[in-house]
């Protein structure tokens, strides 16, 4: 049986490892120019003193420099949905479509061993070879991570477990509608429709998985140190009252222009009339609680879909 997994899906596990390497080799390539130029240049250096003069120039300098193919890496996102439509779809959909299935299950071997062989063979490879691009991409990332935080969206759901886990789960929605579907192409574009729903309500649910911070700044004082870093993910920012209430912007635009007529700092006006400026945000250090429960997400979501691919392939009769 397991021969046979790999002569059905070697096609598809070539060229998955070929693409792996070359964005492997992409990775190295460029983050060893990142890493050296991240020392040689101070940047982590001014990480370290806060405020040194000339700093802010080099760190942003460096950021500027390397930040181009950080910005077309997202597009690997969809790499999921590759797995799901190029390993998932076909594994029970082709099975269907050219009646190999009667020939595979009428055998010695059990369907339901039949497909628990072929679920944990390419499963396995998926995952290594996602968490090989992971770690990969991490790497590549640190020094940017170092001045950005790991919360940045290029890197979040690239550069840790839950891109593994979301590979996993779009695998196995691919295998479900294969089993449903029964042809690869429409089980393919089932699955390609299913990750990017999946995806979206993900991304959209991530700010929210805890309870997010808030912190009050008073605009006189500015009073920020120590509260949230770059490296931390900004939610939200504005301007609050005396009791609490957000200040529209309408409102924010009536006291710019009451201060601006009476001649008065903005701060100092903002201060008088019991105006603060508000920063909601997740701090960096809830990087590893979000991760694993986005992959914990994932996770379950690939258990229920294969659980109920094996069903549909043990119920199936004719």
């Amino acid at each position: 049986m397991t021969w046979l997994t790999w002569r059905q899906h070697r096609a598809a596990a070539v060229a998955a490892l070929l693409l792996c390497a070359a964005l492997g080799g992409l990775l190295l390539v460029t983050g060893l120019s990142m890493h050296t130029a991240f020392g040689r240049d101070g940047v982590a250096s001014c990480l370290s003193t806060a405020g040194r003069p000339g700093c802010q120039d080099v760190i942003d300098g460096f950021v500027a420099q390397h930040i181009g193919l950080n910005d077309q890496l997202p597009w690997l996102i969809v790499v999921p949905a590759l797995v799901g439509m190029f390993f998932g779809a076909p594994l029970l959909g082709r099975e269907f479509e050219h009646g190999t299935w009667k020939l595979a299950w009428t055998q010695s071997i059990t369907r339901t061993r039949w497909i628990a062989v072929q679920l944990t063979g390419v499963g396995a490879l998926i995952i290594a070879l996602s968490a090989g691009l992971t770690v990969m991409f991490a790497w590549w990332r640190a020094p940017l991570d170092a001045i950005q935080g790991r919360f940045d969206p290029a890197s979040f759901s690239l550069a840790g477990p839950s891109f593994a886990a979301a590979a996993l789960f779009a695998f196995a929605l691919g295998v479900l509608a294969g089993a449903l579907l029964r042809r690869t192409v429409p089980a393919m574009a089932a699955t390609s429709a299913g990750y990017l729903a999946a995806r979206l309500t993900v991304e959209a649910c991530r700010p929210h998985y805890l309870a997010p911070l808030t912190r009050v700044i008073d605009p006189v004082r500015h009073d920020r140190h120590g509260a949230f870093t770059t490296r931390d993910w900004i939610l939200h920012t504005g301007w609050i009252d005396r009791s609490g209430h957000h200040v529209t912007g309408a409102s924010q635009h009536r006291i710019i222009s009451d201060a601006i007529a009476n001649g008065t700092d903005l701060a100092a006006y903002m201060h008088q009339h019991g105006i603060a400026n508000y920063v909601q945000y997740q701090p960096a250090n809830r990087y590893w609680p979000f991760q694993l429960i986005e992959a914990g997400i994932f996770l379950a979501l690939a258990v229920m879909l294969l659980a109920a691919a094996v069903w549909v392939v043990r119920k199936r009769t004719s």
